[in-house]
């Protein structure tokens, strides 16, 4: 029988179960102090769109109703057209060290920051709102403002291609929609610290399963006994493919092949469920066994580390090599889809 995500998911995994499970110590009722805009609005998280075109129309609405309620200055900050540069100049540092274009929520009234968490919600699955909301919320271990995240639009909502970015420190989250399809990526998770003063940790299986993975396959998944001083494609517009370091999925055992399949689930948990299912179905259709897992790094959980997962359609960068190990940068790259510039 083909090896595919989807049937190592449903018969061996249970992994839309687990990766919730993952995310639920940091729902954000665990944390209002550090987090009270998100706080206000945690009810409305779950996505009830069914398809694409529900989700593009769910986010459009959404989209709209914040337009709706900007005044005019604020609406000028908000808003790109499509073809502008900025959509395509991201980043994950702080706003301090690499300045952002869009509308704060710091600069919104409470009705309007309201509206920003609805069209977030609306725009992701359950799952990948309340990591968002844990990775925020960290900013205040850090003594960072948590609400100093951008909303920036790029285009009309529901006009034509459109898309729009919520971005701030550890978090940078983009959706295109081309010809009513939706695109996702990139996206960016990060967290520091991985454990906060609370005990609770932001990405818990992004780091144990691939431990345990590493730990299982040994020395010749580690291909640089020293930890990445950062991950490779940095905030580039668009990626290629990089050279293949590590195991192939091909030669794992099947409880490593499951590891692998578990980290990518973790991932695409962030995402409505039909959306991640199409990336699976993508991922499945160039072949699972050409993914390679390769580690940089020792075999500790608190120390600098760097790993990646890579296949035909898509990269995975995992890299914690700052702040001994307790700071994370993770992102998700699609060579043909980031931005939407592959088409849909």
């Amino acid at each position: 029988m083909p090896r595919t995500l989807t049937r190592r998911t449903v018969l061996k995994l249970g992994l839309a179960s687990t990766a919730l499970a993952a995310c639920a110590p940091a729902l954000p009722a665990t944390r209002p102090a550090a987090a009270p805009a998100a706080a206000e609005v945690a009810a409305p998280v779950a996505v009830t769109a069914a398809t694409e075109v529900e989700l593009a129309q769910a986010m459009a609405g959404a989209a709209q109703a914040l337009l709706a309620a900007l005044d005019d200055p604020q609406r000028a900050k908000a808003a790109y057209a499509f073809d502008d540069a900025e959509r395509v100049r991201w980043h994950w540092t702080t706003p301090r060290n690499f300045p952002r274009n869009g509308l704060p929520l710091t600069e919104m009234s409470a009705e309007q920051k309201t509206l920003a968490h609805a069209l977030l919600a609306a725009s992701v699955a359950s799952a990948g709102y309340a990591k968002a909301v844990a990775i925020m919320a960290l900013q205040s271990d850090l003594g960072n403002d948590p609400e100093l995240y951008y909303v920036t639009l790029f285009g009309t909502p529901g006009e034509g291609a459109w898309g729009w970015r919520w971005e701030g420190h550890h978090l940078s989250r983009h959706f295109t929609v081309v010809d009513g399809q939706v695109v996702m990526t990139p996206f960016f998770l990060g967290a520091w610290p991985t454990v906060n003063g609370a005990g609770e940790r932001a990405m818990p299986r992004e780091e144990d399963a691939a431990l345990e993975l590493v730990t299982s396959l040994g020395a010749p998944a580690i291909f640089q006994e020293n930890t990445l001083t950062r991950h490779v494609t940095q905030n580039d517009a668009r990626v290629q493919p990089l050279d293949p370091v590590g195991v192939e999925f091909a030669a794992m055992t099947d409880a490593q092949q499951q590891l692998v399949v578990e980290i990518v689930e973790t991932y695409l948990a962030a995402m409505p469920p039909f959306m991640a299912a199409a990336q699976r179905a993508r991922i499945d259709a160039a072949g699972l066994d050409a993914i390679r897992f390769g580690w940089a790094g020792p075999l500790e959980l608190r120390r600098p580390t760097y790993y990646r997962l890579q296949g035909p359609t898509f990269l995975l960068e995992h890299d914690k090599s700052r702040n001994g190990g307790t700071h994370i940068h993770s992102v998700w790259r699609d060579f043909e889809r980031d931005f939407g510039m592959g088409g849909a």
